[in-house]
């Protein structure tokens, strides 16, 4: 596996180009990962941002079609818009709980994506943040969260199940959207992520 790189001044990453089967790792110093900077490496597979990064910028990973992990720092408190759209393997996210905000088809047509585990501090979701995340059968979303935005779950399995605080905001939108949620605090191992 080869990467090869530029990180400017700043720690902002550019002009990467990942070859070969990589469980990588970003490269030590970036602080931030440009707009669309690793869009289309289909050779990433499992990725772990490190703590150094605060911004992950739009699109970053968008087409990623054989990540399967991803590993959120603390240090990052936004994912933007499309950073992990159509990552069509990815399967797994583990968010700090900085992150305070997903952006719009964030991880939009990842067919895969089984398991996220939002951060308990998030709350925005932007528009078809999850859309078409087709394998997507359980979801926490924490009381905290009190901006969702438009068709987040369209396309997703009819089997998802959204836990919730009961009396949360999420809850209120879930029942006007028609979207079956549980009581967070009627499923143990749910209510103590």
């Amino acid at each position: 596996m080869n990467i090869e790189f530029t990180i400017d001044e700043n720690g902002v990453l550019s002009k990467a180009e990942v070859t070969g089967t990589a469980y990588q790792n970003i490269p030590k110093g970036v602080r931030n990962i440009g707009e669309g900077e690793f869009s289309e490496a289909v050779d990433l597979i499992d990725l772990t941002i490190p703590s150094i990064v605060t911004v992950i910028g739009e699109s970053a990973f968008l087409g990623c079609d054989w990540l399967k992990k991803v590993t959120i720092p603390s240090t990052v408190r936004v994912i933007e818009n499309k950073v992990f759209f159509d990552c069509y393997s990815l399967i797994e996210v583990v968010m700090a709980d900085s992150v305070i905000e997903i952006g719009e088809d964030a991880f939009s047509e990842c067919n895969q994506l089984e398991d996220v585990g939002l951060s308990r501090n998030l709350t925005t979701i932007g528009n078809r943040a999850f859309a078409w995340c087709e394998s997507l059968k359980h979801l926490y979303i924490p009381k905290s969260v009190v901006s969702i935005g438009e068709d987040v779950f369209y396309g997703c399995s009819s089997d998802l199940i959204v836990y919730t605080d009961e009396g949360s905001y999420t809850e209120k939108y879930l029942k006007e959207n028609g979207i079956i949620f549980l009581d967070v605090k009627k499923v143990p191992d749910i209510s103590s992520r």
